[in-house]
C-alpha cells in the first residue's frame, strides 16, 4: 500500500497535518476551558463578594440573627441559582440558604483551606445540584474588643457549572468535526496538486522506456515548473547525446566494417591469385607490395582503436622530455610531400617558424601533428595553401595548422572533436578515416595540459591552434608523470 513515492508521501502528509491540527485543536480548546473556567469563578468571586458584605452587617450583631440573614441568604439563593451556607468555627451549619433538612459539614481540611484565602473547587453533584458543581468557602472573621470576643465563620457557596461540560463537549465536537474537513479537503487538494505535479514525472518514465527500447525520438515537454522543467532538460540533453552516439557508433560500425571489408577483400583476392596462379610469378612482389600495404592500412585502423581504448580507460601514460616543437611539426609534414605534391599544394611558414622547445612527449604530440595535417591535406582545395606558425611565450607554445577549402559551420565547429563525428558523411565514406583523428588530437593535448581551438570560415579556411604547455609538473598518480 505504501510502495509509491505519491502513496508515501500522501499518508505522511496527511498524518502531520492531522497531527498539527489535533495538536493546535488541544492547545485551544484547553486554553479556551482554561479561560471559560476562569470566567466562572469571577463570577462564583462577584457572587460571593456580594453575600460578604451582607452577611458582614449581620455578624456585628450579638446574637446572630440567624432567621433575618436565612430569609436574606434564601431570597439571594433563589435569585442566583446559588447554594449558600454559613458555618462557625467549628465547621457547624449555622445558617442556609436551602430549604434541605439534611446535614451538611464543612470539613476541618477547607476550613484548613480557607483561613488564608478563598477555597474554590469544581467537582460533581453537591448538595441540591445533580450536574458538576463548584465549591467556594471563603472565611469570614467578626472583630471584637479582645481575641476571645472575635468570631470566625465561614462562608460557603455551592454554584452549578454544568455548562463548563457542556462547553467542553462542544469543543471536541467541533474539533471533531474540524479535523474531518480539514483532512478530507486537505486530501484532495494533495491529491489534485500531487497529479499535477507528478504527471511529468509520469512522461519522464515514459520516455525513458522509450528510450530503453533504443527510441529516442521522444522529447520532454517544459511545465513551468523549475525543478521539472530541470529535470526535462536533462533528459532531453541526455536523449540528444544518446541518439547522436548511436548515430555514431552505427556509422562507426559502417565504415570500420567498410575499411577492414576493402583491403582484407583485396588481400583475399592478390592471395588467392598468387596461390591459384592467375598472378604470374613476374608480377607477384607487385601485389605482395599491395597486400602489405593493406595490411599497414589495418594496423593502423586497429591502433587507433586501441589508443582511443586507452584514453578512455586512462591508461595511456605520456613520457615527457625536452623535445623541439617546431622540429617535430617540420618532420611530420615531410611525411605527406607526396601527398602534398599530388594536390600541387603551397605550404607557406615552416621557413619562418623559430625554435620552440617545451616538455612533451615527443610520439603523442607528433600523432597530433600528423592527424590534423592528415586532416588539412584531405580537405583542402586543390593547389589550396597550407599555412603553419609557431609562436613560443614564457609559459605556452602555440602551433597554428591553417588549410585553404570549404571551411566549417557553426555547427560543425561545434562538434569537430567529437568521437566517430565526420562533417561530411558522403564525403567520409569515400576517405580512409572512420572520425578518430580529431578526437585523439584532444584527447592527447588535454593529457598535456593544453588545449586545441578551431577557428573557420566558409569557404575561405580552417585553422586549428594547438597550445601546449612548455613545462609539466609531476603527477604522483603517473609513472612517468613528468617533469618539472
Amino acid at each position: 500500500m505504501l510502495n509509491s513515492i505519491y502513496s508515501r508521501i500522501f499518508y505522511l502528509c496527511t498524518v502531520v497535518l492531522l497531527f498539527a491540527c489535533s495538536l493546535s485543536g488541544l492547545l485551544v480548546m484547553s486554553y479556551a476551558n482554561r479561560m471559560h473556567k476562569k470566567e466562572a469563578q469571577e463570577q462564583v468571586n462577584t457572587t460571593a463578594k456580594v453575600l460578604t458584605s451582607m452577611i458582614k452587617e449581620n455578624i456585628q450583631k450579638d446574637p446572630l440573627p440567624a432567621k433575618e440573614l436565612e430569609d436574606q441568604i434564601s431570597n439571594f439563593s433563589k435569585i442566583e441559582n446559588v447554594d449558600c451556607y454559613i458555618f462557625d468555627d467549628k465547621g457547624e451549619c449555622l445558617v442556609r440558604g436551602d430549604s434541605n433538612v439534611t446535614e451538611i459539614p464543612l470539613s476541618p481540611a477547607v476550613r484548613r483551606k480557607a483561613l488564608n484565602e478563598p477555597y474554590y473547587q469544581v467537582g460533581g453533584p453537591t448538595g441540591n445540584f445533580t450536574e458538576a458543581t463548584a465549591t467556594w468557602v471563603e472565611r469570614i472573621a467578626q472583630a471584637g474588643d479582645s481575641d476571645e470576643d472575635s468570631r470566625t465563620y465561614f462562608l460557603m457557596l455551592l454554584v452549578p457549572v454544568g455548562y463548563l461540560s457542556d462547553f467542553s463537549s462542544k469543543l471536541v465536537t467541533l474539533l471533531a468535526v474540524s479535523l474531518i474537513l480539514i483532512g478530507t479537503g486537505s486530501a484532495a487538494i494533495f491529491y489534485l496538486n500531487t497529479s499535477r505535479v507528478l504527471s511529468p514525472v509520469s512522461q519522464v518514465t515514459k520516455a525513458a522506456e522509450a528510450y530503453a527500447k533504443g527510441d529516442f525520438s521522444q522529447r520532454l515537454q517544459q511545465t513551468g515548473d523549475p525543478e521539472m522543467d530541470q529535470l526535462t532538460t536533462t533528459m532531453n540533453r541526455m536523449a540528444d547525446f544518446i541518439d547522436r552516439n548511436e548515430r555514431s557508433r552505427k556509422r562507426f560500425v559502417s565504415d570500420v566494417s567498410h575499411e577492414l571489408k576493402t583491403p582484407i577483400t583485396s588481400i583475399g583476392g592478390f592471395v588467392d591469385g598468387i596461390l591459384d596462379g592467375t598472378i604470374p610469378p613476374n608480377e607477384e612482389k607487385k601485389y605482395l607490395r599491395i597486400v602489405s600495404s593493406e595490411v599497414d592500412r589495418m594496423s593502423r585502423l586497429v591502433h587507433t582503436m586501441l589508443n582511443i581504448s586507452r584514453f578512455e580507460e586512462g591508461t595511456m601514460a605520456p613520457r615527457f622530455e625536452r623535445a623541439d616543437i617546431t622540429h617535430l611539426l617540420i618532420k611530420t609534414i615531410l611525411l605527406f610531400e607526396n601527398k602534398i605534391n599530388q594536390k600541387e599544394l603551397y605550404v607557406e611558414g615552416l621557413d619562418e617558424c623559430p625554435r620552440a622547445i617545451a616538455v612533451v612527449d615527443k610520439d603523442l604530440v607528433q600523432q597530433v601533428f600528423y592527424n590534423l595535417t592528415e586532416n588539412a591535406i584531405k580537405f583542402v582545395n586543390k593547389h589550396g595553401t597550407l599555412a603553419f606558425a609557431v609562436e613560443s611565450e614564457d609559459e605556452q607554445v602555440h602551433v597554428h595548422l591553417r588549410n585553404t577549402g570549404e571551411g566549417l559551420t557553426e555547427e560543425e565547429i561545434s562538434r569537430v572533436f567529437d568521437r566517430f563525428y565526420k562533417t561530411d558523411e558522403s564525403r567520409g565514406k569515400d576517405t580512409t578515416g572512420v572520425g578518430l583523428g580529431l578526437s585523439i588530437v584532444s584527447r592527447i593535448i588535454a593529457l598535456h595540459g593544453g588545449l586545441v581551438t578551431v577557428k573557420s570560415v566558409k569557404n575561405e579556411y580552417t585553422e586549428f591552434i594547438v597550445t601546449l604547455p612548455r613545462y609539466q609538473r609531476i603527477d604522483e598518480k603517473r609513472p612517468n608523470g613528468g617533469t618539472a
